[in-house]
């Protein structure tokens, strides 16, 4: 009996959401506001997400870059030292 409860109250807030939602879907045709253009609203999104992936790529690459310069085989400071008897430490 209290897993049916649990699982009541856990489906409880979708349901009272998906309702919400319906309901304001029905009352918002009585107001006459203003129009919006979806595909204008589309082409935004999909301006604002490709600014967003370039700049994101810009950082991974510029990071790579950096990694790949920084620890490449000839880089001074990751050369093997060897001691002064002659032995590799």
């Amino acid at each position: 009996m209290k897993s049916n409860c649990w699982i009541l109250l856990g489906l409880l807030p979708l349901f009272a959401i998906l309702y919400i939602n319906f309901i304001v879907e029905a009352f918002a045709q009585e107001e006459a506001g203003e129009y919006i253009i979806r595909q204008a609203e589309v082409w935004g999104l999909f301006y604002r997400l490709m600014v967003a992936a370039f700049v994101v790529g810009a950082v991974v690459n510029g990071v790579i870059v950096y990694v790949i310069w920084r620890y490449r085989e000839s880089h001074k400071k990751n050369r093997i030292r060897e001691s002064l008897e002659g032995t590799r430490t």
